[in-house]
């Protein structure tokens, strides 16, 4: 038994999380972000410009979508904490979760030949509400599981550089799915090539996701002792209260959903902007550079997650949020001179250093959930990662669905005219810039006001975890 006098530091190797869990972990986030990402890459080019769905009712579809996922994410994760079973809380929901969401994605893209418009979007409107119940059943408990995996501080922010370094890739093949379906080796046949690399996303989906339920071991001994314990399960409602009234839950998780909104609100002038802007309405330019840039974005992601987790280790998850936060405000001022026609390439710096800011603040935000997490345990004698992380998903997808369906009424309110292709007119031009650049900024100035106020440091942090590790020890030395 260990002794509850040894310094942290004598503690602190039986606390590592090996390599193996980690990779297994961060592995699933292939899946995880595939799942989010393929639905948005591909609805459009598909259900509009192959089947003829009407774009704006598509975009509305994709947002309620959102918001279906975003209902759905308490419920599954109070369930996942509720649960009992020998293979643990969170692997069940995550096994299951993943066969269904590669089940409902390949089915998404196998409609029958020859239909109406109005068929195809009831289709997708029936097979998507399905996809994305699924999609909750896995996306929940596997955060939940990471929550709870790592027990302290800084192995928490180590465990989640692991799913931020393996979710560009999964972003990276979304982003090529509807690149190969217009490949020689469908001669042309659309519906073809969407139904084979469908299927084979889908499979890649399974694949990945199961890998977590598979060959990760739950840390938490609460499924077990849940039946050996006459304390009652926490209920849906005490948790919620719990949440809201956590001034660390509620400061994070605001602070992050505003910047998801600024950046979601105007993420679809990006691809104007690239186009008509800087490739003066030239697609084939325009459409390289927007690829080019989310490439060196995602790379750079990558490439930063380890640094992030070094800094962070070293000054604190809050202060490198802070940090970001702040980059990226920054950044965002110094793209309005990069979106420059006379220089478009230079557009690719921002790629670059976009990835500092996204690894830092996706990567941390997840690992601050743990610690929370931990002060409710601290106060609640419970563990509810699952329903902390679907409050806190529910929020910023409830956003991005609003942001979604506000999107589509700027490209209307700026003046954009398909029709004119590259003669945009100035004004157009200029607020298509204005937007991009000013927006998620103002959002993220918001964000970095509120979350300076979050209460949780590295010292806050460990001496929660000291009274947790005590309590269990003596409850060890009880039994």
């Amino acid at each position: 038994m260990a002794n509850i006098n040894q310094a942290p530091e004598e503690m602190e190797p039986a606390r590592i999380l090996d390599f193996r869990t980690k990779l297994f972990y961060g592995l699933g986030s292939i899946s995880n972000m595939m799942g989010k990402i393929a639905p948005r890459e591909l609805a459009l080019p598909i259900y509009n410009v192959l089947l003829g769905v009407s774009p704006a009712v598509m975009g509305l579809v994709l947002a309620l979508g959102r918001l279906v996922d975003a209902f759905t994410d308490p419920f599954i994760g109070n369930m996942s904490d509720r649960m009992v079973s020998r293979w643990g809380r969170r692997r069940p929901f995550i096994f299951i979760g993943a066969i269904l969401v590669g089940l409902f994605f390949t089915a998404l893209w196998w409609f029958p030949r020859g239909q109406d418009p109005g068929f195809y979007l009831l289709y997708f409107i029936f097979v998507a509400a399905l996809y994305y119940m699924a999609l909750s059943t896995f996306s929940v408990p596997w955060y939940a599981l990471g929550y709870e995996l790592a027990p302290d501080y800084d192995n928490r922010t180590r465990l989640m550089a692991f799913p931020s370094f393996f979710g560009p890739v999964g972003q990276m093949i979304a982003g090529w799915l509807y690149w190969m379906t217009q490949t020689d080796v469908f001669k042309g046949d659309t519906i073809a090539g969407i139904r084979v690399v469908g299927l084979g996303a889908g499979i890649i989906i399974v694949f990945f996701g199961i890998i977590s339920a598979v060959f990760v071991r739950e840390k938490n001994a609460d499924a077990a002792s849940a039946r050996r314990s006459p304390k009652p399960r926490p209920s849906f409602w005490d948790g919620a209260k719990a949440a809201v009234h956590s001034t660390a839950f509620v400061r994070l998780t605001i602070a992050f959903m505003l910047i998801i909104v600024g950046i979601s609100m105007v993420g679809v002038l990006g691809f104007y902007n690239f186009v008509y802007y800087l490739a003066a309405g030239d697609k084939k330019m325009g459409s390289l550079l927007y690829s080019s840039h989310t490439t060196i974005w995602l790379i750079s992601n990558m490439v930063c997650t380890p640094f992030i987790t070094k800094l962070a280790a070293r000054f604190g998850k809050k202060e490198i949020f802070i940090a970001a936060i702040s980059w990226g405000i920054m950044r965002m001022g110094l793209l309005w001179f990069l979106l420059d026609p006379a220089h478009p390439w230079g557009v690719l710096i921002n790629g670059a250093m976009m990835g500092v800011d996204n690894a830092a603040i996706f990567m941390l935000c997840h690992a601050m959930i743990a610690d929370i997490c931990d002060v409710d345990e601290r106060d609640s004698g419970h563990r509810r990662e699952g329903l902390y992380g679907s409050l806190y998903s529910w929020s910023f997808k409830v956003g991005i669905a609003l942001a979604s369906a506000v999107s589509g009424s700027i490209l209307v309110w700026i003046g954009f005219d398909r029709a004119l292709g590259g003669g945009q007119s100035a004004q157009t031009l200029l607020l298509m810039k204005v937007c991009y650049c000013v927006v998620p900024a103002v959002f993220s100035v918001i964000a970095l006001g509120i979350f300076m106020g979050y209460p949780i440091s590295r010292c806050a942090a460990q001496e929660v975890r000291a009274v947790l590790d005590a309590r269990k020890l003596a409850e060890t030395a009880g039994h």
